[in-house]
């Protein structure tokens, strides 16, 4: 199997533009809604900070911007940041029409070149966008550099699962059936771009390497489908 690597922000912006009209629909049916689960998941690990800003990275249609704001009542920003235009669209719509509009601002921004100040957010998240930007070191301290100091940093995204049964049948359905359904719905080479990509991203502990190196201690890492799906805790030094 050919490894798939992000070759270009350009590239990438353009993929999820053609996916964006059935991403959520594909979302919840190749997961068993199991993405919503997670969500909820990350959201708990927000800490809790009276008139705080919160950022989330690769927000896509901005699903996980609305779980934490409706979880976080107490945040009183929330800024929602993608590459792709149409994904951010979508995100809009469901912006516009939640109690939430109010504190919500979705902005098309890379993950590499924030245009936001040093120091303002109290935390920082990216769901499944990671893995697909060009540069991750970069975003990494980029992340680091709008964080508060203490501030979180959350990031949900697939890894190379376990070995085993459970982990054959795993890497079965997600090199194989996901890109089928995936084609048949949307963009077949984006859906099969997008279960390769996990081949050329950090393994677990390469990850929290990275971190480490980056002024941030892994708090705590939370693991779902024998390993293929892990939520990481990290705090900014």
């Amino acid at each position: 199997m050919t490894i798939q690597r992000p070759e270009s922000e350009a590239k990438i912006a353009a993929m999820f533009d053609r996916v964006a009209p059935r991403y959520d629909l594909l979302n919840r049916l190749l997961s068993a809604r199991q993405d919503q689960r997670w969500r909820r998941h990350l959201a708990a690990l927000v800490p809790f900070r009276p008139g705080g800003s919160y950022l989330d990275c690769a927000t896509g249609t901005a699903d996980v911007l609305l779980t934490v704001g409706h979880k976080h009542p107490e945040y009183s920003e929330l800024v929602g940041v993608d590459i792709s235009a149409e994904m951010l669209a979508f995100g809009q719509t469901k912006v516009d029409t939640s109690d939430l509009r109010q504190k919500v601002r979705l902005s098309r921004m890379s993950a590499e070149a924030l245009t936001l100040p040093d120091g303002k957010f109290d935390c920082v998240s990216i769901s499944f966008g990671l893995r697909n930007v060009v540069d991750r070191g970069k975003a990494l301290m980029e992340f680091h550099r709008v964080l508060k100091a203490g501030g979180s940093l959350l990031i949900l995204e697939f890894f190379i699962p376990k070995r085993g049964l459970l982990g054959a049948l795993f890497q079965l359905y997600f090199h194989h059936i996901l890109p089928f359904i995936g084609g048949l719905l949307s963009d077949r080479a984006a859906y099969k771009y997008l279960p390769q990509s996990v081949g050329s991203f950090y393994t677990p502990d390469e990850l929290r390497a990275a971190l480490y190196d980056r002024g941030y201690t892994v708090e705590s890492v939370t693991s779902y489908l024998f390993g293929a799906c892990r939520l990481v805790q990290a705090v900014k030094l």
